[in-house]
């Protein structure tokens, strides 16, 4: 992927603010996936759908599908992390669903650990103590946002633990195509995304049902495809490269801020003094393993969404 060309970089300061938009345009992906009022398949699927058109007319405007060099490892990894990708969308929305906008996004932005678990494996080698205190510090953060561990003990919801587990098994799929997108060369990003989602539409849309044509249901998927994976991706692409470790770490962090404000905005769920400080917790330990990663593997989480693109 690092062999491609890169689409041009405009100043640091309009970067900045155009990486900022992008992160804040994907916190509010959870109430377009509630508004959508379908089965987390049938929001995947036409997302899916909608963004290969988005993306197929990027990807011809920048001419990215000349530029790139197809070859069968490039081509199967794409396909096995599109497979990754995919998936993550549907836990995500499922997550949602089953369970506030503010747990969900906390728990789900935990994935950086999950990269970091997939890195120590594939180098045969034990996270660093370091890493392992910060993971201990993320996890009771985890606890604290979730709920799961409050003032008066253990609390345990169905739907709530329900969401949960899904919110991380997203992560953990994130953290796997990102990984495996850092493994790939040749291929623009816009063009890896286009494949991966061509995928997801061909593989769910035989299983998501009829959408409701009828209904606003279809628009809000339709801006979910065109808007969060056209237009955002697009942006990300084009200011992430002009900007530090440091800076991209630092604003992935507006991604979960405007979902728990819209959280509260919308749905009236007010955090907790406790999930706030668990909330605080899996912040500062997330960036001190982010900016610990170094300005390679940091780099590689960032080009691939988000989360902690969404």
């Amino acid at each position: 992927m690092h062999d491609s060309p890169a689409p041009t970089c405009p100043g640091r300061a309009r970067a900045t603010v155009l990486l900022a938009f992008a992160m804040a345009g994907w916190g509010t992906i959870g109430p377009f996936s509630l508004r959508a009022d379908a089965t987390p398949i049938a929001i995947a699927a036409w997302r899916c759908v909608f963004a290969v058109v988005a993306l197929g007319a990027l990807c011809w405007a920048t001419k990215a599908f000349t530029t790139s060099t197809y070859s069968r490892a490039s081509v199967a990894l794409t396909l096995i992390g599109g497979a990754a990708l995919v998936a993550n969308w549907v836990f995500l929305f499922h997550a949602f669903q089953s369970t506030t906008l503010t747990v969900a996004t906390v728990a789900y932005h935990t994935e950086p650990f999950f990269l970091v678990a997939l890195g120590a494996a594939a180098s045969r080698r034990l996270p660093r103590r370091t890493d392992l205190g910060w993971l201990a510090v993320a996890l009771v953060g985890l606890l604290l946002a979730t709920q799961f561990v409050s003032a008066h003990g253990l609390a345990l919801n169905g739907s709530n633990g329900a969401g949960v587990a899904a919110a991380l098994l997203a992560g953990a799929l994130y953290a796997l195509a990102t990984f495996l997108a850092r493994e790939t060369t040749g291929l623009h990003p816009q063009v890896m995304t286009l494949i991966q989602c061509a995928l997801g539409a061909a593989v769910l849309l035989p299983i998501a049902g009829n959408l409701n044509w009828s209904s606003s249901s279809w628009t809000w998927i339709a801006a979910m495809g065109g808007i969060h994976t056209g237009l955002l991706y697009w942006i990300l692409y084009a200011t992430v490269r002009a900007l530090s470790v440091v800076v991209v770490a630092a604003l992935s962090f507006v991604n979960p801020a405007v979902a728990v404000l819209t959280d509260i905005a919308i749905y009236h769920h007010i955090p907790t003094v406790g999930q706030l400080v668990g909330i605080a917790f899996i912040v500062v330990a997330t960036l001190a393993t982010t900016l610990r990663a170094g300005p390679s593997r940091a780099g590689a989480v960032h080009h691939r969404d988000s989360p902690a693109a969404s």
